[in-house]
């Protein structure tokens, strides 16, 4: 299996669904982050995971480090700040409050780096358009939430984005994640079922992790499109991103 290292936002994600009054809500807290929940998704799938990332010295980054050791993610270059960790609040599955200051400070990041290198853009400027990418084999860069802060691309680095980050992007997407309609890799799409999905948040995330780990075990092309695309289909009936990483 492959070493690899992941950069990203690290949140407290707080789902709330509402129905018919506030005594009747459902809640339910996770650890979430599209850098979060790869990570975990790419160690369960056996690979070595180092994740680089800011907590708070609080018991919500005691919590995401505890989940993230619990599931063989190394924590150690994981830096606890001052701050608060940051927090992503959704109702209904719209999202509603977002605190993410602290993913935006300095990260601590080791000289010697692994194989490959799964990044987003919930992280700070310096280091999406760094050299850091120079240092890996190949670097899987999903370009969400924050597509305009990209403004250069080395040789090594694939972009991965949804249909709407990818129309305005300053390069070109590898991959597209089309939504219901699938995804496209160059030329090639493959669809969904069509069936509808129960939840959406997270299903981004599970199509990374399985076409990251397609890659890493050096599947054919097609395959890896198809085996991603149906996952994300596999999971969609559960709440909450991490539940869907948790049960690929």
């Amino acid at each position: 299996m492959a070493t690899i290292d992941v950069i990203g936002g690290i949140f407290l994600d707080i789902y709330i669904l509402k129905n018919d009054g506030n005594h009747n809500s459902k809640i339910l807290q996770l650890p979430g982050g599209s850098a979060l929940n790869v990570a975990i998704g790419l160690a369960r799938l056996g690979h070595n995971v180092r994740m680089f990332g800011n907590v708070g010295k609080d018991f919500v980054g005691e919590f995401l480090l505890e989940k993230l050791s619990f599931h063989s993610v190394n924590v150690e270059w994981i830096k606890k700040v001052d701050q608060h960790t940051a927090t992503f609040i959704t109702m209904n599955e719209k999202p509603i409050a977002v605190d993410r200051r602290i993913n935006d400070l300095d990260l601590i990041i080791p000289k010697k780096k692994s194989e490959y290198l799964f990044i987003t853009t919930e992280t700070n400027e310096r280091i999406i358009n760094s050299n850091i990418f120079l240092n890996y084999k190949k670097t899987f860069f999903d370009i969400g939430p924050r597509p305009k802060l990209i403004d250069k691309k080395c040789e090594n680095v694939f972009f991965i984005g949804n249909e709407k980050e990818c129309k305005d992007f300053l390069f070109t997407c590898d991959v597209v994640k089309l939504g219901k309609k699938g995804a496209k890799w160059g030329e090639k799409i493959v669809a969904l079922s069509g069936r509808k999905a129960s939840y959406q948040i997270g299903m981004g995330d599970v199509f990374d992790t399985v076409f990251i780990d397609g890659i890493l075990n050096n599947i054919e092309k097609e395959q890896i499109l198809h085996n991603a695309v149906n996952a994300t289909q596999k999971v969609s009936e559960y709440l909450g991103a991490y539940n869907k990483i948790i049960n690929i």
